[in-house]
This record gives C-alpha cells, structure tokens and sequence, in this order.
C-alpha cells in the first residue's frame, strides 16, 4: 500500500498523456454502453454507466489542469 501513498497529483504528473488516452477510451465506451441500455430501455444499467461516464469525465478534467 506505500505505493498508494502518494498524492493523486503526482500519479497524474507521472502518467500523464498515456493516462488521458486511456480515460477518453473509457469515457467513450461507458458513454456507448449507456446509449445501448437507454435504447433497451434499461434505466437501471443506462444510469450506471452514464455516472461512470460523468466520474471520468471529471477525472479528465483534473489531469487536465495538471498536465496541460
């Protein structure tokens, strides 16, 4: 767990555009995947994806302001 220890800050710095790849990929597929359930009418599911979408989102957002 001393790995973790680190501030979140710090990951981002570290990672950086290779991390960002990656959230936008995974913010597209949660986005697809909440359109697929909205089309079969599966609110429950639709909802669930669309707030992992918005958590990404936000996540992006952050690694954003840290790396520019």
């Amino acid at each position: 767990a001393k790995k973790l220890g680190r501030e979140r800050d710090e990951d981002f710095r570290r990672a950086g555009n290779r991390l960002r790849d990656i959230l936008i990929r995974d913010f597209d597929r949660e986005m697809a995947l909440a359109e697929v359930f909205a089309d079969r009418n599966d609110l429950i599911e639709a909802a669930y994806h669309r707030a992992l979408a918005y958590a990404i989102h936000n996540t992006l957002r952050d690694l954003e302001m840290m790396i520019g």
